[in-house]
């Protein structure tokens, strides 16, 4: 894998991982884009996290390693964005 692409890798890990660090400690979102769809802080921080795990270790591990744990945090990434919003009363 070229520098580039390894230095891409690590960059977006680092952002994935700050930001699902953020999420989980404050429940609020370091991206702006996200945040209005996003109905739990939370569980997203969390499959930001899992995303950010699956980019660091991608290069070392077996990609039975590596892909489940990438598609483990969009399923939680997608799962955030479902429901309802935090406050509001059920109907």
């Amino acid at each position: 894998m070229s520098v580039f692409f390894w230095t891409v890798t690590a960059v977006m890990a680092v952002a994935l991982g700050v930001a699902g660090v953020s999420a989980l400690a404050t429940g609020r979102l370091l991206f702006p884009w996200p945040r209005r769809s996003v109905r739990r802080p939370g569980v997203w921080g969390a499959g930001a996290l899992l995303m950010a795990a699956s980019l660091a270790v991608g290069r070392w591990v077996s990609p039975g390693i590596h892909l489940p744990l990438m598609l483990g945090g969009l399923a939680l990434v997608l799962l955030a964005q479902t429901g309802r919003a935090r406050g509001a009363s059920p109907e």
